[in-house]
């Protein structure tokens, strides 16, 4: 169950709070990125504090960095991204990432039991 409520806590993040101005201007502006991956961290964090695990500054850096860093390669797009389309392959790469962050989360912290 915790996978589950972590992935609608992303669903949430990664979607209707990110909204068109950032999805559009994150690949534009490093203020913005650092913005969603802000709201994307602190959505899944708060989730994950809720459902009764720990959350240090580690886990908030770690999951910001990769959010950002992945955000930031698509969204401009860089190295492999540049081959593949954003809405297809690129979209697909991308979410994996961010669902490996909640996978690795949450077996850090003993909550895939």
């Amino acid at each position: 169950m915790n996978v589950l409520i972590l992935v609608f806590a992303h669903l949430l993040a990664d979607y209707p709070l990110q909204g068109e101005f950032l999805a559009t201007m994150k690949g534009k502006n490093h203020i913005v990125l650092f913005s969603h991956a802000g709201i994307w961290t602190g959505v899944i964090a708060t989730a994950t504090y809720l459902i009764g695990f720990d959350i240090t500054f580690i886990d908030i850096a770690s999951l910001f960095v990769v959010h950002a860093i992945a955000d930031y390669l698509k969204a401009k797009p860089v190295g492999f991204y540049k081959k593949l389309d954003g809405l297809k392959g690129g979209l697909l790469i991308d979410q994996g990432i961010h669902l490996a962050q909640i996978i690795v989360l949450l077996a850090y912290k003993g909550g895939l039991v």
